[in-house]
């Protein structure tokens, strides 16, 4: 027994032995062949046998033992080429980055998606595109760098947001504007002037329905998801990014008369201020240039500072900036301070971080897009040459006009917002042990921002001397904005007979919104307090009585939604969603709403028919199609559907009164979209692109429903019409020559929408607006809506028009109005080029728009004899004099006309966005001093513009200038990055 026993004992420590004996123990450390340095997180498996494999660790190591007849090593990392070595003792590798376009690893939705699997409509732009754009609100950097998002400009104030419209415009009355999110959190346009767009790491830009359905409604409009910057594990890096800069108006091609014209037109035309001799020898020695009086050059500073670092458990960002930028217009200006810190950590089968955002904001600015002559902006047109800001003592002086001067008015008085804004999120996921794939997560976020505004009105200005018998006033408000997101999910995944691939994941979503706001107007300024201590208490006989408002409003959104993804030997993808949304803008009916989309994708370029030309040029051929469906919600106020009340003083006495009728049937504008479209690469990743076709119909538009007169409303906000977008969208990257020392590569994006209004209330043709513009059945919205001139007439200088019949009259009638072309833009998008020599680099982009037209307003302000009190422009010295004169402008007592051709121009402009030069300091140069990385720049921002467009700047996104137009900026730095 004992001798069994012992044969036993010794057969089995044999077999312990022989199976040791076949395991093979391989080190080794994988690199990047870029810059040598670790790649942490490297999945190393013997090939053929995927359930033996690690990962290298913080500095790129790692220790695998093999079985004894395993021969090759695969090791694998997202956004490098994989590579196999021969197993042996010691196995160190090298993998280079993935030039091919599928391999990019993009943020959508809840998750990430390689780009190969995804069936939407996805656009990327990645950091280093804008990381040094001297921009206040990131959103203008945006600009022709992705097909299909138009970014326009509508003012160079330091911190105002950009006109962005994803695919055209999908709504008449509702919003238009995408959804932003930042690490999961919605936020807004204008929030982007209180947060430091250094901290992005990427963007991506989702189009179409699959790739947005995640987002439901808040995503019919598109979104634009941004991802910031995340720690990696390894040694601490610190960076410091520094830029100055200065900023200058650009040319008006719309040139006003100078000292000389303006008096000689003056004379020419009755003399209206009845000037001697004397006072016009004086005047002419007088020529104020008004831009020059009001307008300065802008200064901007931006001073950034990061930390990032951790452990293979623990990892970390922080961040700090400091923005200040002074506008072109003087007393314009944004300060800006930004803290960050995002958190990332494992423990055990659990996952959970943290991302925050802190930020506060000055901004002081001045009205702009508007007709008032209150306003510094029109000043600067109308305001005539032959005076003069200040008169001989240093004193304001009076406009003879009656024009404000602007100067006093820019300077005197003042209009603040001070921003506090919050962004923050935390997330904790769990990988269930029980069940390989299934995973728990939920995310819980705030979107916190406090305005407090401030406007002091001097009583010494020309607008606080028409308050309150010349005794200025002092308002104050502010506003507390508060959004919630709450997420949670359940996914699983997971891989079953080797090819098929499967991922299902649950969600439920609370997303709440509240707003309070409260403020109030003193009058009767006295003392040298420009704050509140400057205001007269009021009674009920001095009327200095305080003017106060407050309000208050709260929405909710409830979601449940399902998203899956199938996947056919890495080659054949399927996704689809269904997603269930209740809001409460909407009727007691019709509060909830279902929306679903499909998509497939099939990676062409894998098949066995293709083995020929993949050998040859082709490195990936994808093709995909979606459809889907999504509702609209944006741009309702939040009780649209309720019956409302508001209080009512009659003779004194306090009630109430019927606001806004009923409506329990309003409901979703639904969008449903198609999309179809192929994605390439050639030649090693040298030449890629793709090419996009895109449908959507949006039903049920919100649109004022006329109702009878005895009803007492004259509308009611209903569910009626339809608008369409068809467009094409291409993409091309091309590396035309790649060398080791020697780059040059060239980008292009072009994209083509067509808008078309398909049905609008009952059987209506047409809603003419109430200004230039109508939208009519077959055309685009807002298109322009004007009577056609047809010349003047030499015999006596009267303006002519064209009659619907096509005939010539001299009389102006509305009805021979006719559409004369287009607000929206149909041709737009951006190229550039890259040429880089070792460690000097310059980069250009430009973009441009095409085929739209603007109703120039500011023009026609400056072109009306009827204002010749103040300036005019020098077209108006063309005026018809004598009969026999051949002129495009009528005689000066003939009778003006501005809902005319006469105003319409093109909206066509190509611009110079940015160019950079930039030199990066030898690496072996800096490795002796122990630093990461110096790379020294100059960078011209909105460098030059080709436009025939009579004003500063023709991107205007409503197509409309009505005046007071600030133009954006055109900007210069230098700057400096620095990295340990």
């Amino acid at each position: 027994m004992k001798k069994l026993l012992l044969s036993y004992v010794i057969m089995c420590f044999l077999m312990v032995s022989v199976a040791f004996a076949q395991n093979v123990n391989v080190t080794g450390k994988v690199t990047s062949a870029a810059d040598g340095l670790p790649l942490p997180g490297v999945s190393v498996s013997v090939k053929g046998n995927t359930s033996v494999g690690t990962q290298t660790d913080a500095n790129g190591n790692y220790k695998l033992s093999v079985p004894a007849t395993a021969k090759t090593l695969v090791f694998r990392y997202i956004g490098f080429l994989p590579k196999e070595a021969s197993v042996g003792t010691t196995v160190n590798m090298q993998l280079s980055e993935d030039q091919k376009l599928l391999s990019e690893v993009v943020v959508t939705g809840y998750g990430t998606q390689n780009k190969r699997s995804i069936a939407g409509s996805v656009s990327t732009i990645k950091a280093e595109e804008f990381a040094q754009v001297p921009i206040a609100s990131f959103d203008q950097a945006l600009q022709g760098k992705a097909p299909g998002i138009l970014v326009q400009s509508n003012s160079g104030q330091p911190g105002a947001a950009a006109s962005i419209l994803i695919r055209g415009s999908g709504s008449i009355q509702g919003g238009n504007t995408p959804l932003y999110i930042v690490d999961g959190i919605e936020i807004t346009a204008n929030d982007f002037s209180t947060l430091n767009s250094g901290d992005f790491e990427s963007i991506a830009v989702l189009k179409d329905a699959i790739s947005t359905s995640q987002y439901g409604s808040r995503g019919s409009n598109g979104v634009i998801v941004i991802t910031t910057k995340k720690g990696k594990s390894g040694a601490t890096k610190l960076t410091y990014d520094v830029q100055y800069g200065e900023s200058n108006l650009p040319a008006s091609k719309l040139i006003l008369m100078n000292t000389q014209q303006k008096l000689d037109y003056e004379i020419a035309n009755g003399n209206p201020y009845g000037w001697s001799a004397a006072d016009l020898a004086a005047l002419r020695l007088i020529d104020t240039d008004w831009e020059d009086v009001l307008y300065r050059t802008g200064k901007t500073a931006n001073h950034t500072v990061s930390a990032s670092g951790g452990n293979e458990k623990t990892t970390f960002f922080l961040s700090g900036s400091y923005f200040d930028q002074t506008g072109t217009l003087e007393a314009t200006a944004l300060e800006r301070t930004t803290g960050r810190a995002n958190i990332d950590s494992k423990s055990g089968d659990f996952n959970f971080g943290l991302t925050s955002s802190f930020g506060y904001s000055l901004f002081t600015n001045t009205d702009e897009n508007n007709t008032g002559i209150a306003s510094p902006l029109n000043a600067a047109r109308w305001a005539n040459p032959y005076e003069s800001p200040f008169d001989a003592n240093g004193n304001y002086t009076e406009i003879y006009s009656g024009q404000p001067n602007g100067l006093q008015e820019l300077l005197e008085n003042s209009r603040n917002r001070k921003q506090f804004k919050g962004i923050g999120s935390v997330y904790l996921s769990y990988n269930a042990p029980f069940l390989k794939g299934l995973t728990l997560k939920t995310n819980l976020g705030g979107d916190f921002r406090n305005n407090e505004n401030s406007q002091f009105t001097d009583p010494t200005t020309a607008t606080g001397r028409a308050q309150t018998g010349g005794k200025g006033s002092y308002s104050r408000s502010g506003d507390r904005y508060f959004r919630y997101t709450a997420t949670s999910s359940v996914n699983y995944s997971t891989t079953f007979k080797k090819d098929h691939t499967f991922s299902v994941g649950l969600f439920n979503e609370i997303v709440k919104n509240k707003i309070a706001n409260f403020g109030f107007t003193g009058y009767g300024l006295g003392g040298a307090f420009e704050n509140e201590a400057g205001i007269t208490p009021g009674n009920a006989t001095n009327g200095f009585i305080p003017a106060v408002t407050g309000n208050g409003s709260i929405n909710a959104l409830l979601s449940y939604f399902v998203d899956a993804k199938y996947s056919f030997k890495d080659r054949y993808f399927l996704q689809g969603s269904f997603r269930r949304d209740g809001s409460s803008r909407f009727g007691a009916n019709k509060k909830f709403a279902n929306f679903g989309s499909i998509g497939a994708s099939w990676i062409v370029s894998d098949e066995d028919f293709m083995s020929s030309l993949k050998n040859s040029f082709l490195d990936e051929l994808k093709f995909k199609v979606s459809y889907g469906s999504a509702g609209n919600q944006s741009g309702l106020l939040n009780f649209q559907s309720r019956e409302l009340y508001g209080r009512s003083v009659y003779n004194g006495i306090s009630g109430l009164l019927q606001t806004q009728l009923a409506n329990p049937e309003l409901q979703w504008e639904r969008k449903a979209t198609f999309n179809a479209g192929f994605e390439f690469s050639t030649f090693k990743g040298r030449f890629s692109g793709a090419l996009e076709y895109y449908s959507s119909l949006t039903s049920d538009l919100f649109l004022d429903r006329q109702l009878s007169r005895t009803t007492g409303y004259p509308s009611l906000t209903s569910n009626i019409g339809e608008l369409q977008n068809n467009g094409v969208e291409a993409s091309l990257n091309v590396d035309v020559l790649r060398s080791q020392n020697f780059n040059w590569s060239v980008n292009a994006s072009l994209t083509y929408n067509q808008n078309k209004i398909k049905k609008l209330v009952g059987d209506q043709t047409e809603i003419i607006g109430g200004g230039v513009t109508i939208n009519r059945i077959g055309e685009s919205i807002n298109s322009l809506f004007l009577v056609p001139t047809a010349g003047v007439n030499p015999a006596n200088g009267a303006q002519q028009y064209r009659k619907i019949d096509g005939s010539i009259t001299e009389e102006y009638d509305a009805d021979d109005r006719v559409i004369v072309g287009s607000t929206q833009v149909p041709y737009f998008g951006g190229f550039g080029t890259t040429l880089s020599y070792k460690g000097l680099s310059l980069n250009t982009f430009f973009s441009f728009v095409r085929g739209n037209k603007i109703f120039n307003n500011d023009k026609s302000n400056v072109l009306n004899p009827g204002y010749y009190y103040d300036n005019l422009a020098v077209e108006n010295l063309r005026e018809w004099r004598n009969p026999g004169d051949i002129t495009d402008v009528p005689a000066f007592d003939d009778v003006y006309e501005d809902g005319t051709t006469r105003f319409v121009e093109s909206g066509n402009f190509l611009r110079l966005r940015n160019a950079t030069l930039s030199y990066s300091l030898p690496k072996s140069f800096l490795q002796k001093a122990k630093i990461d990385n110096v790379k020294l720049f100059i960078q011209g921002q909105n460098i030059y513009t080709w436009h025939k467009f009579q004003g500063y700047d023709p991107e205007i996104s409503t197509g409309i200038n009505n005046g007071a137009q600030y133009p954006a900026l055109r900007t210069f730095t230098l700057g400096l990055n620095f990295g340990l």
